[in-house]
This record gives C-alpha cells, sequence and structure tokens, in this order.
C-alpha cells in the first residue's frame, strides 16, 4: 500500500521516469539558488535596516 500511494504521488506531479525526476531535482535546486541569492541581496538588507534581524557582524581585517 506504501509503494502504491508513493507512485500515485509520483504521478500526480508528471514524474514517470529518472528524467523527469532528474529535471524536478534541478528545478528546486535552482529554485533555492535563486531564493538565496534574494535574501542575501534584496531581503536581508531590507529586514536589517527595519531592525526585524539583527546586523550581522563583519570581521576586521589586522593591519599588521
Amino acid at each position: 500500500a506504501p509503494a502504491l500511494k508513493v507512485a500515485t504521488a509520483w504521478a500526480a506531479v508528471a514524474i514517470t521516469s529518472w528524467a523527469d525526476f532528474a529535471a524536478m531535482l534541478a528545478a528546486f535546486y535552482t529554485l533555492l539558488l535563486i531564493c538565496d541569492w534574494l535574501w542575501k541581496k534584496f531581503v536581508r538588507p531590507l529586514c536589517e535596516m527595519r531592525g526585524w534581524v539583527k546586523r550581522l557582524r563583519r570581521r576586521q581585517d589586522d593591519d599588521d
């Protein structure tokens, strides 16, 4: 029964082959990378300016 449920779920999202599965993983990974970039470039600085997120402390370079 559990295998049938998994097979039905995979078919519901049109994953019928390993190539489809790989394409889905690639799309998911790309989405994660885009979300990470948006967070670092736009969302986190906005949240830091508003005080919702604590500012990151940058490491100071030694002037030796």
